[in-house]
């Protein structure tokens, strides 16, 4: 089979076959260097990405104990000094037109104003 006279097959490679050989190994090494730069590339990414979920999960833990605190502290007592404005409103005509301006913007779903346009100072 392996007939070493065969001139087609030689037993020592010609010069471009180690030229290729020497290219293959160069390619070899610059996958192996993309592979290992695209592993740490990833590695620090999937670190920062935990990071930032760690500190939105901590962010809104904090938030909805300012919003549960706000609405069981805070609300309440706004709600009193409104009523108690609303009800000294109905005995003290003056203060109804005051009461009347702001109690507006105190209820929810009510469209707030837009600050009045002031004149630019020369």
């Amino acid at each position: 089979m392996d007939d070493p006279h065969d001139p087609l097959i030689s037993r020592d490679p010609p010069a471009a076959d180690e030229d290729l050989r020497g290219q293959l190994q160069a390619m070899r090494s610059a996958v192996l260097i993309g592979l290992v730069a695209i592993t740490v590339v990833s590695a620090w990414l999937s670190l920062f990405l935990y990071r930032q979920v760690v500190n939105t999960n901590r962010q809104t833990v904090e938030s909805k104990r300012i919003i549960d605190d706000f609405q069981t502290n805070a609300l309440p007592g706004i709600n009193w000094f409104v009523s108690n404005l609303q009800v000294f409103a109905k005995t003290n005509a003056d203060f109804n037109l005051i009461l009347s301006k702001y109690i507006r913007q105190l209820q929810p779903g009510a469209p707030v104003p837009a600050p009045a346009a002031t004149a630019p100072k020369k």
